[in-house]
């Protein structure tokens, strides 16, 4: 079931990063034929750009996950909170914070700050249990 689903995520990944090349290339075409135009906004290509490479991203490390599973048969935990603070930076990036409530900025700013906190301290213990262990 495992190797059907990394396969299946793979197709997924090839589609995403397929698509993604074709929005960099419009858009550096496009931008190109409207650089001399106001009314064309190059923010908001930018932030199409931003979101098919984080979602690209986010692919990949799911794909990465899956492979050190199935050769390790372990879960890594740096991995999958890496993958989170990638999703919830994609998900800022498409936030229209101009509507949203002071609520849901903290909350999603507390999200952020609990992954990046998590995610140092693994690498700080994974990196402290290296260096013991290569003492001994």
């Amino acid at each position: 079931m495992i190797v059907i689903l990394l396969f299946s995520l793979l197709v997924v990944v090839v589609y995403t990063s397929i698509v993604f090349l074709g929005l960099l290339f419009d858009g550096i075409f496009s931008s190109i034929q409207n650089s001399f135009s106001p009314d064309e906004n190059i923010m908001n290509h930018l932030h199409t750009i931003f979101g098919g490479f984080l979602s690209v991203l986010i692919g990949v490390e799911l794909l990465h996950t899956i492979k050190m599973y199935l050769r390790e048969d372990v879960v890594h935990v740096e991995i999958v909170l890496l993958v989170a603070l990638i999703g919830i930076s994609r998900h800022v990036i498409d936030l229209d914070i101009e509507h949203l409530q002071p609520l849901q900025l903290v909350g999603i700013s507390s999200l952020i700050l609990v992954l990046s906190v998590g995610y140092f301290f693994i690498k700080k213990g994974m990196r402290l249990k290296n260096q013991s262990s290569s003492i001994l």
